[in-house]
């Protein structure tokens, strides 16, 4: 099964729709633990499947990938942390993000770095923000375990981010005309200690 979420009914209540066999993802094979990564790396969270063959002496079965290409059609925000003070990879950071439109109410996410991710599974540690239609420039906050907190202001979406406590933001558009990584600072630096780089 393969549930979408169809928003709310006249009464209130969730409605969801099960779109496996529309999508091709309704495999029978006996799944064994899903894992959610942009494998591809197009901006949108793909599924990996593995499988269990049992124990009665048969061959293992391959895993299985459910690769999503919403992606190029939406905005999103891909962000990895790198800890200094904090463990390196950042376990337990908070991460808020605020768009700013042009018309409407300002919309805000939040994510937690977190280890693990499923039964026998491990999801990606870089944290994903679908965005929608939303193309405006956004605010990028970090609460980082060691106390610290970091805020970058007017960062474009559609793309991936590598910030390093205490450091600079790297960012890097798959699908930009120059593609390749650019350095952006931090306008806020508290509890860090020194200005930001």
């Amino acid at each position: 099964m393969l549930l979408r979420n169809e928003g709310l009914d006249a009464e209130g209540v969730p409605r969801f729709a099960n779109v496996a066999a529309a999508v091709g993802a309704d495999s029978i094979a006996d799944g064994r633990g899903m894992a959610f990564a942009d494998f591809d790396n197009d901006g949108d969270l793909d599924i990996v499947m593995n499988t269990n063959p049992g124990d009665c002496g048969k061959p293992s079965s391959p895993p299985v990938l459910y690769r999503n290409d919403l992606g190029q059609r939406r905005h999103w925000l891909s962000i990895e942390l790198v800890g200094t003070r904090s463990n390196r990879a950042a376990l337990g950071a908070e991460v808020r993000i605020e768009t700013t439109p042009e018309h409407g109410k300002p919309r805000r996410a939040m994510r937690h770095v977190s280890a693990g991710g499923g039964y026998a599974s491990q999801n990606d540690h870089r944290l994903y923000f679908g965005l929608g239609d939303q193309s405006s420039p956004v605010t990028v906050t970090i609460h980082w375990p060691s106390g610290g907190e970091q805020t970058f202001e007017s960062v474009m979406p559609d793309r991936w981010l590598r910030i390093t406590e205490g450091g600079p933001i790297e960012s890097y558009d798959p699908a930009g005309p120059n593609s390749g990584r650019h350095i952006l600072t931090s306008t806020v630096d508290s509890g860090l200690g020194g200005r930001p780089q």
